[in-house]
């Protein structure tokens, strides 16, 4: 048996050393044997600006004035999260699926398009509401779940060593960006361009492909094409001690053993870590 062991999101450290109240991003939700994070893709600020981390109480007090407030990427989460948590609820045990997961999340991406609907997108300013997310829900010995764009679960057993992760689908374009688009291209994310043409041609764009292989990335933004980059899974838990599901804010964490079982061990010191992120974690309890 599981239960939760923790839940939270935090904020930028350096909103919280100058106690300013930034506009989050992530959500989460979750019950006894359900979860789901959600990790609303970052927008341009109101002069259609690229925005980046703070690292002053100056540029941290600017970054609050000028970025959209309230953010349609944390209304794309917040459907994401309470609808995903919502529907899996209902679901009676034996029914419990990939395809019943599938079906919950291509319902999710719809309720989401409902607030782009009639939206003049222009990829900048006027960009998608979306999101990246993960959720499941644990049955007995088996979780069944879902992942799309750079949000993991992260399954540990008792030595606190990841025996399974879900796919991150944005890492396929990011290497694709460092290693080979860069390289041949002028590129700078402050350049509008840029930015609207990263979000515009590689965003949900099933068809972009390198030497016959995809470079593109997805996130939940109501638009069809992101059904293709939903992944579904259904995972013993035989031999697992802690099930993680976090934002891409964690990753740095999970891809270190000592920082795994630091934070494991004590959750709350995720604030020294830094960045807006979230976490969540089940841990057997038998």
């Amino acid at each position: 048996m599981f239960m939760l062991k923790f839940s939270k999101t935090y904020d930028n450290h350096i909103f919280t050393k100058y106690q300013l109240k930034p506009v989050v991003e992530d959500s989460f939700c979750v019950t006894h044997n359900a979860f789901c994070v959600a990790d609303g893709v970052t927008r341009d600020n109101i002069y259609a600006e690229a925005v980046c981390y703070p690292e002053t109480q100056e540029e941290a007090k600017q970054w609050i004035a000028t970025y959209p407030n309230p953010s349609g990427a944390y209304e794309a989460a917040n459907i994401c999260t309470n609808q995903f948590i919502q529907e899996v609820s209902q679901l009676e045990k034996t029914t419990i699926n990939q395809t019943k997961i599938l079906e919950i999340v291509k319902k999710v991406n719809n309720e989401i398009g409902n607030i782009n609907q009639g939206r003049k997108i222009d990829y900048l300013k006027e960009d998608y509401y979306c999101t990246e997310a993960v959720g499941g829900i644990i049955v007995g010995e088996t979780l069944y779940a879902f992942s799309i764009g750079d949000c993991h679960i992260a399954l540990l057993d008792k030595n606190k060593k990841i025996q399974f992760e879900t796919i991150n689908n944005h890492k396929q374009f990011e290497d694709y960006l460092q290693q080979v688009y860069c390289k041949e291209n002028s590129y700078d994310w402050n350049n509008n361009q840029d930015r609207a043409m990263i979000r515009r041609d590689f965003r949900n764009n099933p068809k972009k492909e390198y030497k016959g292989k995809e470079i593109s990335f997805g996130a939940l933004s109501g638009q069809k094409e992101a059904e293709h980059y939903i992944d579904t899974y259904q995972v013993s838990l035989k031999g697992i001690q802690y099930i993680c599901a976090y934002s891409d804010g964690c990753e740095p964490i999970f891809a270190l053993q000592e920082k795994i079982e630091k934070i494991i061990t004590n959750p709350e010191c995720l604030q020294e870590e830094g960045k807006e992120r979230t976490l969540v974690i089940y841990e057997r309890m038998d």
